[in-house]
């Protein structure tokens, strides 16, 4: 839990309880991970979805003086800095990959292990399965290709992102397969959603 959500739970805590707070928040937050918005992201959350939720639950008039004080610390935050243009390594990382070639999918997996705080990489396609576990079991792969086969029994999706102990996850949908990258929670979430979202399957037999 970051310090705006933490702020957030704890002011709507004067009127509901901890887990009222939480499960309303969460109501409000929707499909938005709470670790990706920014200052003012989060002041037109708490003035919007979040007081909409509140005033179905309560009668209301206006924002909580707590909630206030936090959306005008929010928005009075600098701006978020443009992102950094991308360095070579990134930039020279290929667009398409032939998932029927091995070495293009050992080199992609490869590739994506040396990245600043990566613990774990693994890539299964209808052609095969690459992995670079690091410290993890053979069970890792097993938990990713199930959580990967419920969302897409869901409906087609275009990426998971979440956090567990001490590690984050980015998992998307890659050909007829999927792509899973490990890191230290500590590490460029931005750069790493850049990288793989470059990362397409190249549209030939089986694949199309």
């Amino acid at each position: 839990m970051n310090n705006t959500e933490q702020k957030v739970i704890e002011a709507l805590s004067q009127l509901i309880s901890p887990l009222a707070a939480s499960s309303l928040l969460k109501r409000a937050l929707g499909e938005r991970p709470p670790d990706l918005l920014g200052p003012h992201a989060w002041a037109e959350l708490i003035e919007g979805s979040l007081q909409r939720e509140l005033e179905g639950i309560l009668p209301m008039n206006g924002l909580l003086p707590e909630l206030q004080k936090l959306v005008q610390q929010l928005r009075a935050a600098p701006p978020p800095q443009p992102p950094q243009e991308p360095t070579l390594e990134i930039a020279d990382l290929g667009k398409y990959i032939n998932l029927q070639s091995e070495q293009e999918r050992q080199s992609l997996v490869l590739e994506l292990a040396r990245g600043e705080g990566v613990l774990a990489v693994v890539l299964e396609s209808s052609y095969g399965q690459e992995c670079r576990l690091g410290s993890y079991s053979e069970s890792l792969v097993g938990l990713l290709s199930t959580a990967h086969r419920l969302l897409d029994r869901k409906g087609s999706y275009r990426l998971l992102y979440t956090v567990f102990r001490e590690a984050q996850l980015v998992l998307r949908p890659l050909g007829q397969g999927y792509l899973a990258v490990l890191t230290r929670k500590e590490a460029n979430l931005g750069q790493l959603l850049y990288r793989m979202s470059r990362i397409e399957a190249l549209q030939v037999g089986a694949e199309q």
